[in-house]
């Protein structure tokens, strides 16, 4: 996904001409002498700045030489590694003269590594380069900038060079989504044999969880738009059999459903529902949304319900029972409002009873499979009933529950001495730690656990501070309608003097693999909370659709006090003339520095 035109985040970067010099203990060096004091103190010139520093051995002024830091504290102190230089010599001459003097092999890997790390003026010791060789050997060239970064990321916070944590890392430097992986960890946990059923189950349940939370908006809408066709008395029977044989082949309604006996049926079920009404009293007295749609109130119709047989509501001379009444409502509510996470589950509950909420999926899938005209119809219906209903909160509210869902931090959860227990468990990274403390599962779903688990502690090696500097590094395995989305999002950013969010300026970042507009790259910068979006995608046409929405994207960042400035889309192969420029130092309106 990562692509050389496209700009990447970097939570430190420090401009050695505008910032003091810092040196790290084993951190290497270029520099040249430039005077000698008594007590073998000297001048070292460092690019463009210089500094005091104590020698081991004395030396002559003006020659250059390589350094290594051997002390910081309570003086800086320097020994040579390599030299005296010759100031007419190749920058590649002098590499390998120092690979011969560290006593380390002259492969292609290694002057790489050796250049990068003193480039970046990373601490150097044998032992790493010699790690960090090893694994660069283990990736395709078209990767060998983003293994050069994961191993920068483990050396700056000090993780060893092995191949679990560079694989960690690598996988989120290239964008590989988890989908991939939670897939293969599913199929070795149905394969296995090796663990109790009950772990296997919650496993598998915890894995549906994570992949569902989005698409049963949509088998929420196809339900309801199912019912309403079948309590349509003015739509053609043939239709109306149709949906009540589907209904009832899925399990949503009872085997003993007809036409005939259709409302006998509804009346018995909405009578069950009546001895809800308490429970729902509060939340549709205070949902003006639910009592706008049902355009009558509906605990007074349960109230009639609880105190009449439903032949005589039957037999009532209301122009419709008021069963049917009821269950018309609810199913319009569902349709218009199928994400509303907070009451979803007890509307829903009015519909179809709570036991039978399981086979939601079964006739999401049996429409989707079946030739009838009417099912395809029902299925469109649905999904652009959810299509209609996506905005910012849904996104916001289903990435919240996935990253829940998954466990991401529940390390951090268990901190809090408040925290369930039960439902910290039910998540799947502590579900994953708690496999791999079980000897007798097989190598296979052993090594897929850890896989998983590792990518998931890749984000967090990502991630970090760097005094007011932030960044966050998130990858999600989203799914819309049955469409797989991997998305990695780089947020970068500062803290104010109290320690929260300035949400005032950001940089954020979205790399998305979509499955009709592949990938796709959504930079977002916010300076004084005036936003700048740049999208980059292969396909020109974006440009046309997207140009229709900028107006609703402004209305929403206006809702929230952000201000529009624009919205620019562009071709990755645009951007390469440019790959250099953007590669450089960016310093936004605050003084806070970014490398892009």
């Amino acid at each position: 996904m990562n692509h050389p035109s496209i700009p990447r985040l970097n939570s430190q970067s420090v401009s050695a001409t505008s910032q003091p010099l810092t040196l790290r203990e084993g951190q290497m060096f270029h520099g040249q002498i430039k005077q000698l004091y008594p007590g073998q103190m000297a001048e070292v010139q460092i690019g463009g700045q210089r500094l005091m520093a104590k020698l081991e051995v004395p030396m002559k002024a003006g020659d250059a030489y390589y350094f290594q830091v051997k002390s910081v504290t309570p003086e800086l102190q320097i020994r040579v590694v390599s030299g005296p230089l010759q100031a007419t010599g190749s920058p590649t001459k002098q590499l390998l003269n120092l690979l011969e003097s560290l006593q380390l092999p002259k492969s292609q890997e290694m002057q790489s590594i050796l250049s990068h790390f003193l480039k970046q003026k990373l601490p150097i010791t044998r032992d790493i380069l010699l790690q960090a060789e090893a694994l660069m050997k283990t990736v395709q060239p078209s990767v060998q900038n983003e293994a050069m970064n994961a191993i920068q990321k483990l050396v700056e916070v000090k993780l060893p060079l092995n191949t679990v944590n560079f694989n960690s890392v690598l996988g989120v430097e290239i964008k590989e989504g988890l989908h991939k992986l939670l897939s293969t960890f599913k199929t070795a946990v149905v394969e296995e044999t090796g663990i109790q059923a009950q772990r296997k189950e919650s496993l598998l349940a915890t894995l549906g969880e994570a992949g569902r939370i989005t698409s049963t908006a949509a088998e929420r809408a196809l339900v309801s738009g199912a019912m309403l066709k079948l309590l349509n008395d003015d739509a053609p029977r043939e239709e109306r059999f149709q949906v009540l044989q589907l209904l009832k082949n899925s399990g949503i309604m009872p085997p003993n459903a007809t036409l005939a006996n259709l409302q006998t049926v509804i009346d018995s079920l909405m009578t069950e529902r009546a001895s809800e009404a308490g429970q729902l009293r509060n939340m549709i007295q205070n949902d003006p949304v639910l009592q706008q749609s049902l355009k009558v109130q509906l605990i007074g119709l349960f109230e009639e319900m609880k105190t009449n047989r439903p032949s005589e509501m039957s037999s009532a001379p209301a122009s419709e029972p008021i069963s049917k009444t009821v269950m018309r409502a609810v199913a319009e509510h569902i349709q218009s409002t199928p994400f509303r996470m907070e009451d979803s589950a007890s509307i829903t509950r009015l519909l179809i009873p709570e036991s039978v909420q399981t086979k939601m999926p079964e006739l999401y899938r049996t429409m989707e499979q079946s030739p009838l005209p009417l099912a395809k119809e029902l299925i469109q219906g649905a999904q652009s009933a959810v299509e209609l209903a996506v905005d910012g909160k849904v996104i916001k509210d289903a990435m919240q529950a996935l990253f829940k869902s998954l466990g991401f931090n529940y390390e951090a959860g268990m901190l809090n001495r408040n925290v369930d227990i039960g439902n910290t468990m039910e998540m799947l990274k502590p579900q994953l730690v708690a496999l791999l403390q079980d000897s007798t599962i097989s190598p296979a779903l052993r090594e897929a656990t850890e896989a998983v688990i590792a990518r998931m502690n890749g984000t967090f090696i990502q991630s970090g501070e760097s005094g007011l500097n932030q960044q966050i590094v998130m990858q999600l395995p989203l799914e819309f309608l049955g469409k797989k989305i991997d998305a990695t999002i780089h947020w970068n950013g500062r803290k104010k003097d109290d320690g929260k969010i300035d949400a005032d300026f950001a940089r954020i970042l979205f790399y998305l693999e979509l499955e009709s507009i592949q990938k796709t790259v959504i930079d977002m910068q916010v300076q004084n909370r005036v936003v700048t979006v740049t999208i980059f995608n292969d396909q020109i046409e974006l440009r046309t659709i997207g140009n229709k929405l900028q107006e609703k994207l402004r209305t929403g960042l206006e809702s929230v006090n952000y201000r529009l400035s624009g919205v620019t889309f562009k071709q990755f192969e645009e951007e390469k003339n440019e790959s250099k420029r953007r590669n450089e130092l960016l310093t936004d309106h605050r003084g806070v520095d970014f490398r892009i």
